[in-house]
């Protein structure tokens, strides 16, 4: 009987550690930043959520052998302080610190004739570095006196914190001050928010700030290539699952590119699940697992989905209700990325009464949909196609919406209903 791998030890979604044996090289991505890293700037590396930026500074600061820290901005917005992490991250590397020294001396007792000493101790008190230049020194220090990088992840948890904001611009502009420039340590900043340069241009006393920043190419979801190449990695060549030639190589690679949009956070998650389809029945992948898998994954953030999807439709009852005929076309769409045309296009075929002959504004719709606070969708670095947020919505939205056949409006399923997904998803 074959032993299979561990499915969570192949395909780890939210793995700190960069998993060699199932990184896909981003040629584009890691020559941006390298380029980069040569320069004096301070860089910002953006994308959005579960695009794999953390992998990509990982393994392009690792394979150029670059001493790096990173702080979880998190804990900054947690402690209220970006010093204050700084500090916890200090105090967790239980390292020794020397903070003072004694001093002995012998001295006589200045009576003739006698032996006698007295000893005196003098205390001195050295000075503490403040967490910032001690988190420099540390950083100087692993890296023999050679550049290396302090990484600020998750900027998104302090972006609407000005205080927070105020203080990394700081920290920037420490940078260049003669006691810190010694050191040669450059910040990566890595959030969501690709605006961080914007935000402080537009600040008059950050100005300054602006001009240290550097954005490298945004880090977005994998190619259809990319998607196959981590797909076949992970079921062909470390769990076995499938044989090099099988044709279903082929249809679960397809299949794992319409569900997770070729997001590489949402690819392990969805491939995760898969797999253990098969290694739980102790035997190679089938066409069959495919469907339990879309259930589970969905079934796991169906709740937050449902609530997204519904605040995005129309508060109010319409005649046309334009709004959801769009975002019940966004469910049916087979593209990962689209444009406004390829919508109005499959728009006017689910609802040919409600649309002949009359100026539909689907760009707008699709820009609302983009723009409010919770995005249904967002545009790609392209700046034309948009795609979806999260994956997870695509599924939902064919789950919980259907067209009446009289009118063409949309009907809402109630969430306690969707018991069988199975029986709305295909």
């Amino acid at each position: 009987m074959v032993a299979f791998k561990d499915p969570e030890e192949v395909f780890t979604p939210r793995s700190p550690q960069v998993n060699e044996a199932m990184y896909v090289s981003r040629p584009d991505l890691e020559e941006s930043l390298i380029g980069a890293l040569r320069g004096t700037k301070h860089l910002i590396v953006h994308g959005e959520s579960g695009s794999g930026k953390s992998w990509l500074y990982k393994k392009v600061l690792k394979d150029r052998d670059i001493k790096h820290e990173v702080i979880n901005l998190a804990n900054a917005a947690r402690r209220g302080s970006i010093n204050q992490a700084f500090r916890d991250f200090l105090d967790r590397q239980a390292a020794t610190v020397k903070t003072g020294y004694s001093e002995s001396k012998n001295a006589t007792l200045g009576i003739p004739g006698a032996n006698s000493q007295l000893d005196h101790t003098d205390h001195y008190q050295m000075p503490q570095k403040e967490p910032f230049e001690a988190l420099l020194h540390r950083l100087n220090s692993i890296s023999k006196k050679q550049k290396s990088v302090l990484v600020l992840d998750n900027l998104e948890r302090i972006f609407d914190d000005e205080k927070l904001l105020s203080e990394l611009a700081d920290l920037i502009t420490l940078l260049d001050d003669e006691v810190y420039s010694e050191y040669k340590v450059k910040f990566i900043i890595v959030g969501v928010p690709n605006d961080l340069g914007k935000y402080f241009s537009e600040t008059p006393s950050f100005m300054t700030v602006a001009n240290r920043l550097s954005e490298v190419k945004e880090v977005f979801r994998f190619s259809e290539i990319q998607t196959k190449e981590l797909v076949f990695k992970g079921f062909v060549q470390e769990l076995g699952l499938m044989q090099e030639n099988d044709p279903l190589v082929e249809e679960v690679s397809d299949h794992v590119i319409w569900v997770t949009d070729r997001i590489p956070q949402r690819i392990h998650e969805y491939c995760a699940k898969l797999a253990w389809e098969a290694v739980d029945r102790k035997r190679p992948l089938a066409k069959s697992d495919l469907k339990v898998a879309d259930r589970k994954w969905l079934e796991d953030s169906l709740n937050k989905a449902y609530s997204i999807v519904a605040s995005s439709m129309n508060e109010k009852v319409t005649k046309v209700q334009r709004k959801n005929q769009v975002i019940y076309t966004l469910g049916q769409t087979t593209k990962s990325g689209f444009r406004y045309s390829d919508i109005e296009a499959e728009l006017k075929r689910f609802f040919p009464k409600s649309t002949g002959g009359i100026q539909l504004n689907i760009s707008g719709v699709l820009s609302s949909l983009a723009s409010q606070k919770h995005p249904l969708i967002r545009r790609s670095p392209k700046g034309d196609i948009y795609v979806f947020s999260d994956p997870v919505y695509k599924m939902c939205i064919r789950c919980m919406l259907k067209i009446s056949g009289v009118d063409e409006k949309i009907i809402q399923r109630e969430l306690h209903t969707l018991n069988n997904l199975d029986k709305y998803l295909y």
